[in-house]
């Protein structure tokens, strides 16, 4: 039985005023499964996973090409709501961005943007999204305490905790573990491979050994000459992407030849 696409995006290109920087690219995302994006350093592999909750729309003059859909809606239509998107489509960053309140207030800062809650209901959301993010053991006892005295990893997860509060349905992760120390990274990982049983989860890594091990499928992007656009070389089940790709310049960047 086929998967269910969660996301696609057709003949996809993205330009940074005149400059092309993404050419061409055709991807199914799976619902409730990992997907790692890998490529070398700028080949566009933010660019391409914020284009999913069209964060590259808060840059100064760019543009798309092509269609990006969810669940069948092209987003880049006008009509769209981009905050809705947004709340859909939940983005945890390089580095740890808690805001400067206290653990309880960063949980409950989203949901309240788009409802009022009474207290309890708010204190369950706030249970339940640090439960999930595999924190609340930790913190349970401090929620009035400044998240920014939270470690790098605690901080991290606090934020993946903020985005499951508004019940987004996608998670775009954009190297969340590469600045944190191994033991966070580990506890991110398992986190990770946890949530995907129910959330679409896209991740961009340089970590190839990372990429193997939480995800499902991978997408390899390449810029094969300097000036020119990436694109999308090869996309499949990880486990193949890895033993035995069906294009060599995967295996030759897979191996470390070159990037």
């Amino acid at each position: 039985m086929k998967n269910y696409i969660k996301i696609k995006s057709r003949n996809f290109g993205f330009y940074y005023g005149r400059n092309k920087v993404l050419s061409n690219i055709d991807i199914d995302i799976e619902e409730k499964t990992i997907t790692a994006i890998i490529g070398p350093s700028g080949c566009g592999k933010s660019t391409f996973l914020r284009s999913f909750n069209r964060m590259n729309d808060l840059l100064l003059n760019t543009s798309i090409e092509g269609d990006v859909t969810i669940d069948g809606v092209n987003i880049y239509k006008r009509e769209n709501d981009v905050v809705e998107l947004r709340k859909r489509v939940g983005m945890v960053f390089q580095r740890p961005n808690p805001f400067p309140k206290s653990i309880y207030d960063n949980i409950a800062y989203g949901p309240l943007l788009h409802k009022r809650y009474k207290k309890q209901e708010m204190d369950m959301i706030v249970e339940n999204s640090l439960k999930k993010a595999a924190l609340w053991n930790e913190v349970k006892h401090k929620l009035v305490s400044n998240a920014l005295e939270l470690s790098g990893g605690q901080q991290q997860r606090l934020c993946i905790a903020r985005v499951l509060a508004v019940n987004s349905e996608i998670i775009l992760m954009d190297e969340p573990a590469s600045a944190l120390d191994p033991i966070s990274t580990q506890k991110i990982e398992d986190l990770i491979d946890e949530l995907r049983h129910s959330y679409t989860i896209v991740i961009v890594t340089h970590n190839m050994q990372q990429a193997a091990r939480v995800s499902q499928k991978t997408a390899f992007l390449l810029t094969e000459e300097i000036g020119q656009p990436a694109t999308l070389i090869e996309y499949g089940d990880t486990k193949n992407i890895f033993t035995k790709p069906n294009d060599s310049r995967t295996e030759n960047y897979i191996t470390g030849r070159f990037g």
